[in-house]
């Protein structure tokens, strides 16, 4: 059967939360400017989207990376995503790194520090790999602190949160509670709509315990950088040395500089997949179950 497109993706996990790289697919971006072909791909491959992005491919908490050759850093990193998930995750840049490292695609680097060209700038990441140079151990980035305006606490002068501390009719942020979690999630998801997420938290003895609802409500599958980022502005340092998630994964501060915040993540390949599209398939664009 000649299929009506292919893909071939990699897929990773950092902190819980899923990444799908497209290492090769009909998409064809030639734009010199990365603006100008980020935004060619999320306004003329809407169906390249939805079914990568979309179950039974992907489900509601795949995130989309599309990496291509760049003129002035180690490679340039686009992102596609569902519509309430944020435009920008710092996730990313660890997932594509570990998949391009360890799968080959890019030359290793003598210094072991890459550079990463986005829509938002080109990031630097420090890479610590195995002594046999064919695992990565941890990615390490340093990020900018966020700030606070009014009720809502801002990441790169950009993305907007509402943090909560956790109501206390709630017992605790553990699994055993998420029913009544997620019920609140979607409530104050709907309460605090101008925002790209909402944040509850409760505090432990020198770490936080958090879960974040992105726009539709749903409960994001990790810590959270970003999240990090507002709980440090929210509570201080002392209070945020490390940020576990629901689901037992945890982001923690390794070092403060005067440029930011230092973390140390890992990324882990899940799979390496080719799709295809049967032109006959009714459910090309898929569907998601939330």
């Amino acid at each position: 059967m000649n299929f009506h497109k292919s893909f071939q993706t990699i897929d990773t996990q950092v902190v819980g939360e899923a990444f799908r790289i497209i290492v090769q697919s009909p998409i064809m971006l030639a734009h010199e400017n990365i603006t100008e072909a980020a935004h060619a791909l999320n306004t003329q491959f809407e169906d390249t989207k939805q079914l990568l992005l979309n179950e039974p491919r992907g489900h509601r908490g795949m995130n989309g990376c599309l990496v291509l050759p760049s003129a002035i850093a180690s490679y340039r990193l686009l992102f596609f995503q569902h519509s309430a998930s944020t435009n920008f995750k710092y996730e990313a840049l660890v997932a594509t790194m570990t998949a391009l490292i360890e799968q080959g695609i890019i030359e290793l680097s003598r210094d072991n520090i890459y550079s990463i060209e986005t829509v938002k700038g080109v990031y630097e990441a420090y890479v610590k790999l195995s002594e046999t140079k064919d695992t990565v151990l941890s990615v390490h980035l340093t990020l900018k602190p966020a700030h606070i305006e009014g009720d809502e606490v801002i990441i790169d002068n950009e993305r907007r949160y509402f943090v909560v501390e956790k109501p206390q009719q709630l017992k605790a942020i553990v699994l055993d509670e998420l029913a009544e979690i997620s019920t609140w999630g979607l409530l104050e998801s709907e309460k605090y709509s101008t925002a790209d997420g909402v944040i509850m938290y409760e505090q432990l003895d020198s770490s936080v315990r958090s879960v974040t609802f992105e726009r539709d409500g749903y409960i994001l599958r990790s810590p959270g950088v970003d999240s990090t980022l507002a709980l440090l502005a929210v509570l201080g340092e002392e209070a945020v040395k490390k940020n576990d998630s629901i689901f037992g994964s945890s982001i923690e501060i390794s070092q403060k500089h005067e440029a930011g915040y230092e973390i140390a993540l890992t990324g882990y390949i899940t799979g390496i997949h080719q799709f295809v599209v049967d032109r006959e398939d009714p459910l090309q664009h898929g569907f998601i179950i939330v």
